[in-house]
């Protein structure tokens, strides 16, 4: 009985410091990514982006970013599938949708005239 709790606990201490681990590595991976773009490193930031969304996978930031490192490494068409998945999930956070705006803006021959009006605006 008592090799049982102690088991017990034992699990329930690396479950917890378990959380704790993902959480740090989450945020080192974002704080890394934004170091290294801030440096002009796309594809550094870009492998961290990648490691953080495997955490927190379609969490809309990390999404938007990634799409930034794609846009930045001159992939466009998965940049833009990025931007439209990071304001889908999060419609309305003003941020994500003046990046995907703004993205449209730069890359208007990926949308057609009747994909672009005024409902695009950010208020």
């Amino acid at each position: 009985m008592r090799k049982a709790a102690a088991v017990s606990v034992v699990l329930v201490a690396l479950t917890l410091a378990a959380g704790c681990g993902h959480r740090a590595g989450l945020d080192d991976y974002r704080s890394f990514a934004h170091r290294a773009a801030g440096a002009g490193l796309w594809r550094e930031a870009l492998d961290r982006w990648e490691r953080a969304d495997e955490l927190a996978h379609d969490d809309p930031g990390i999404l938007n970013n990634l799409a930034v490192a794609h846009e930045a490494l001159g992939d466009i068409p998965l940049a833009r599938e990025l931007y439209e998945r990071a304001v889908a999930l999060a419609p309305d956070d003003d941020e994500l949708r003046e990046n995907l705006l703004a993205f449209r803006k730069a890359h208007p021959e990926l949308y057609p005239p009747e994909e672009t009006d005024e409902t695009d605006e950010v208020d």
